[in-house]
């Protein structure tokens, strides 16, 4: 059992992994439009919801998201508190914005809110008033056209991140059940490597403006996301429900990439 455990969970890092350096190399590879609309896709939450439902069952994926929409406001509130406390610095914006996430994620899982409605509810109405603060801190000039290096070094300590969280996820779901893993699927780990590289590449200022951006698209299509896993997945199974998950996600990535684009959010 447990050796069985521990190989699902290094198939669910070495996956993860490559996953987010094939993600990251193709924005790389293909340019900024392609990036923009790649950055918007899920990355973490399809592989963690995939490997929960891979290693127990769809239905405990699918009831994982219970709590997502209002952990994922979490992460959205880690972006403006990093926007606001970054004058301080790199470490103070990223402490700071993290410290607020784990004491949310904490009340969640201690509250285990139980009605999806509502915390979708939440989620909706954070969306806006997240957005209309971080217009307030950073204004609404869109951010330039520099793109953020990506040597395969950065691109793999990322991709490494990135699955380490995959996997923390995963494992949490298994042995504390389905709403920690769906609390901890919402964990801004991209967001952090991609700020902390902007900060130290290109300055404060370049990266609370990206703050905006990333948090359009997180707290959008990755939402969305989870949503067509909660109705997808107990139905048509786990490899379609995620295929039908990820084009209504791919759909919302299309269209919210071709708002910014025009400057219009």
């Amino acid at each position: 059992m447990a050796e069985d455990l521990l190989l699902k969970l290094i198939l669910t890092f070495v996956t993860g992994t490559t996953w987010i350096f094939i993600s990251i190399s193709l924005g790389k590879s293909f340019g900024s439009n392609i990036s923009g609309f790649i950055s918007g896709l899920p990355s973490t939450a399809l592989l963690v919801f995939f490997f929960i439902g891979l290693n127990q069952s769809p239905a405990t994926a699918a009831e994982a998201t219970l709590v997502f929409p209002l952990s994922y406001s979490m992460t959205g509130v880690f972006l403006l508190i990093y926007a606001v406390n970054v004058k301080r610095g790199l470490f103070a914006a990223v402490f700071s914005g993290l410290l607020f996430w784990f004491a949310g994620g904490s009340l969640i899982a201690f509250i285990s809110p139980s009605n999806y409605l509502f915390n979708l509810f939440v989620y909706i109405v954070t969306l806006p008033v997240l957005y209309r603060l971080l217009i307030k801190f950073t204004g609404k000039k869109p951010v330039s056209g520099k793109n953020l290096p990506s040597s395969s070094i950065l691109i793999l300590i990322r991709s490494i991140f990135g699955g380490l969280i995959i996997t923390a996820a995963v494992l949490l779901s298994k042995i504390c059940g389905p709403v920690f893993g769906g609390i901890f699927s919402a964990f801004p780990a991209m967001f952090i490597s991609t700020l902390i590289i902007a900060y130290r590449t290109f300055g404060r200022d370049f990266s609370k403006v990206m703050t905006r951006p990333l948090l359009v698209t997180g707290m959008t299509t990755i939402v969305i996301y989870s949503i067509g896993v909660r109705l997808f997945y107990p139905g048509s199974g786990l490899f379609l429900g995620t295929l039908f998950a990820l084009l209504v996600s791919c759909i919302s990535a299309l269209i919210t990439f071709g708002l910014m684009r025009r400057n219009i959010i």
